[in-house]
């Protein structure tokens, strides 16, 4: 997603996406909806997220993987 910062405190206090901000939480009305991935060198009050259902999706299949992997290994003994 692309996403553009309109908090008017953090731009008063870091003029919007700063290094280091990856990961950190993109709230809308309150709520989360995602992760800040990159800012847009040229416009620091824009930048890439990922939604918040994607990482619960690659989350939620990761742990499948890990099951099914520790699944076969059991069953390998």
């Amino acid at each position: 997603m692309i996403l553009r910062v309109t908090d008017r405190q953090l731009l008063a206090k870091t003029g919007g996406i700063v290094q280091g901000m990856s990961g950190s939480p993109i709230l809308q009305n309150g709520r989360l909806v995602g992760a800040v991935t990159h800012v847009l060198v040229n416009d620091p009050t824009r930048g890439y997220g990922i939604f918040a259902q994607t990482m619960l999706k690659q989350a939620r299949a990761v742990e499948k993987t890990d099951d099914t992997a520790h699944t076969q290994a059991q069953n390998a003994k």
